[in-house]
């Protein structure tokens, strides 16, 4: 009987920990892929002054990274309805992966920024769609699918876990259809992918990443307790 009540207590006092450590309302099993839609109220900004995320009408705020606030700028403004998703790290606060504007049918795709000495000689990117044959298939050193190459020589670029995601419709002499932000210049056109369909009417978005849950130097100490 002794042992079940230290047992209690311990619980107790864990979860304590963890509501002084990441607060009463974020999801219990940490941040989780989700979609949101809504209407923008406004920009939020950095101190530096740049667009790194939306309020939506509802309260929602959606984080994106700043180094594409150029080209999110583009894709939406207040007022209008955007669709996203990402992973939901609290209660109405989205770490956006994909942002859509579905008036316009425009959307971007969270991507590494460039580094600082290359992009002083590289202009902002573009938004751009395309439709198109695939002519080959591309993989990563580990065998997942990374891009496609269109038969116009278009490049389409998304994440190994999109392969997947998409792996039904990416087939060598298959229909595709992309929409995201890249670059078209003399030397061809790229673009890194947001939303990917067999037709511009039948597009979904690249659905975010799997969430590596974060571990705290809290969770050690309660494990050494216990052993």
């Amino acid at each position: 009987m002794l042992g079940r009540r230290i047992g209690l207590t311990k619980n107790r006092i864990q979860k304590m920990k963890d509501e002084f450590r990441i607060g009463p309302h974020r999801p219990d099993k940490g941040p989780f892929p989700t979609e949101v839609e809504g209407t923008v109220s406004q920009y939020l900004l950095n101190p530096r002054g740049e667009v790194d995320g939306l309020l939506l009408d509802d309260r929602t705020v959606i984080k994106f990274p700043p180094h594409l606030a150029r080209e999110l700028v583009e894709v939406i403004r207040p007022k209008e309805r955007v669709r996203a998703n990402g992973h939901l790290e609290a209660e109405k606060l989205l770490k956006g992966h994909v942002i859509a504007n579905p008036a316009t049918g425009r959307a971007i795709r969270e991507i590494k920024p460039t580094p600082p000495e290359r992009a002083s000689a590289l202009g902002p990117l573009q938004s751009l769609s395309v439709a198109g044959t695939i002519r080959v298939i591309r993989r990563n050193p580990h065998g997942d699918i990374d891009g496609v190459i269109l038969e116009d020589g278009t490049l389409l670029h998304f994440p190994p876990h999109a392969g997947r995601q998409f792996a039904k419709l990416i087939r060598e002499g298959q229909l595709l259809a992309a929409v995201g932000f890249g670059t078209a210049n003399d030397f061809g056109q790229t673009i890194a992918v947001a939303m990917v369909g067999r037709s511009a009417d039948a597009l979904a978005l690249v659905e975010p990443p799997p969430a590596k849950p974060k571990r705290h130097p809290e969770d050690r100490k309660i494990r050494e307790e216990e052993s």
